[in-house]
């Protein structure tokens, strides 16, 4: 029926495939696509788009992804390279101990707005799996187990936790990977495609540090 007879108007001829396509899309496949282009950037070439942002990203007629607008391009050195290759690796193990150690050995310090003490192995690779991971909203213990008084578990809203962190220290490899980590797993996130990015990325660090004969 036509529109001018009273029945609903017909879609635009011209509008039919991209409707077609977009309709048969695989969001998870391209979106895992991303993360590892992104990944692949991030570990083995060091020339990244620090921007990655739903407005950069096109799905392009042939189904490949279309990567646009590297105004914003960050650059981090091998060694630098190296340590987000560690610590993606211990997250994708839940090495808590191992990437409190990393963080704290390339200089990372946050302490509690409260207490004004540096904030627990427990917290700070929670902290570390929201920059190079994925959303994890389950309560954390903040107890400090170094302290002799201290009795047990002491469980605290990750929300009450992050809001009363002070960060006094964050080396630019960590501030560079947590900014392209974060708008990554927000995406995928508010696509309802959550990813873990560890996952995903523990084969390119590996392949990074065999490549470098340095052991994870």
């Amino acid at each position: 029926t036509s529109a001018a007879a009273g029945g609903p108007a017909a879609f635009p001829s011209d509008l039919a495939p991209p409707l077609q396509a977009a309709a048969s899309l695989d969001l998870g496949k391209k979106l895992k696509d991303l993360v590892q282009v992104h990944g692949t950037q991030l570990l083995l070439d060091g020339v990244y788009n620090a921007d990655p942002h739903p407005g950069n990203v096109l799905v392009l007629p042939d189904g490949k992804l279309g990567l646009i607008d590297y105004g914003m391009v960050g650059r981090l050195s091998l060694e630098d390279r190296l340590l987000i290759a560690r610590v993606i690796l211990a997250l994708r193990d839940e090495n808590v101990d191992e990437v409190h150690r990393l963080y704290t050995a390339a200089g990372y310090r946050a302490v509690s707005a409260r207490s004004g003490r540096a904030h627990p192995a427990r917290v700070v690779h929670r902290i570390a799996t929201f920059h190079l991971d994925k959303i994890d909203l389950r309560p954390v213990d903040i107890a400090d187990y170094s302290d002799p008084e201290m009795g047990g578990p002491e469980m605290r809203s990750i929300f009450s936790v992050l809001s009363g962190t002070i960060e006094t220290s964050v080396p630019d490899w960590i501030e560079q990977s947590r900014r392209l980590g974060g708008l990554l797993v927000g995406v995928s996130s508010q696509l309802g495609r959550p990813v873990s990015l560890a996952h995903e990325w523990a084969p390119i660090a590996e392949k990074l540090l065999e490549e470098h004969c340095t052991a994870p």
